[in-house]
This record gives C-alpha cells, structure tokens and sequence, in this order.
C-alpha cells in the first residue's frame, strides 16, 4: 500500500481550475456553427412547402427535409466538432422550449393544412414553412445556449 501525501489547498485548487477549463474547452467545442441551425430551419422549411407543391414531393420533401437532411447536419456537425450537438435536446434548460417547439409545428402545419385544403388557399404551406423556419433557427440556437450554460455549470 502506498502512502498517500494529503494534498493542500493550493493543489485542490488547482484541480478545480483544469477542470472548469475542460468544461470550458468543451463547451466553445460544442455550440453549433451557424449553417447548422440554418440547414436544420430549411429543413423544416422544405417539408412544409413539399406538402404545398403536391404531388410526388410530398413524400420526397418530408423524408429529405424532415429526417435526411437533419441528421446528415448532426453527424457533420459532431466529426467536425467532436462533440454531438443532439444533447442540446435533453439539457434541462430547453425542456420546455422543445416541447413548445413540437406543439408549435403541429400548429403551424394543422393551420397551413386547413387553409390550404378547405380555403383552398394557394401558398399556405409556404408561409407556415416560412414560420417554421424561423421557429427553427430561433429554438436550435436557444438549444446551443442552455446546452452551453449546462456545460459551463459548475456540478
């Protein structure tokens, strides 16, 4: 057994400020740049106005701005970074955030819908694609700063 020298207050200090600047490392690391939250608003944007063109681009539009084009955005972001951007989603701070985001695309798709199959409204699914996107963007980057904020918290 090896005799353990207890370590002073200037050592444990020490310890403390490597690993405040690890998390800080991490967290510079983990902010998404800004074309991913743009591509992940376009996205968005093109599954709304897929539906409003019709036709064979409904299913096209969905799968592509819905599934493909999100995730391809994520594994780029986490080789180029290191660090996997889709934790933003489970950081405490955006838990709210998130599920208001979901209530707000069912909303804005259910509206465009029903303005452009009963009204008989040309571009409704556009202009909720467009409020969409923005919606978007606003919540991907709020995700980037509670995942930041969480990152940089001292446990």
């Amino acid at each position: 057994m090896e005799n353990i020298t207890p370590e002073g207050p200037a050592d444990a200090r020490a310890a403390l400020d490597s690993a405040a600047a690890a998390r800080a490392a991490v967290a510079d690391r983990a902010a998404a740049p800004w074309w991913y939250h743009a591509g992940l608003g376009l996205g968005v944007g093109l599954a709304f106005l897929s539906i409003d063109v019709g036709g064979s681009m409904v299913p096209t539009g969905v799968l592509v701005g819905g599934v493909l084009l999100p995730a391809a955005l994520t594994l780029t972001v986490a080789r180029s970074r290191g660090v996997s951007v889709n934790r933003s989603l489970s950081a405490p701070g955006t838990r709210q955030l998130n599920g208001l985001y979901l209530i707000m695309l069912i909303v804005l798709g259910g509206l465009g819908l029903v303005l452009k199959l009963a009204a008989d409204l040309a571009g409704a699914m556009s202009v909720a694609g467009l409020a969409a996107l923005a919606f978007t963007i606003y919540v991907s980057r709020r995700n980037d700063d509670a995942l930041r904020h969480d990152l940089l918290r001292r446990p």
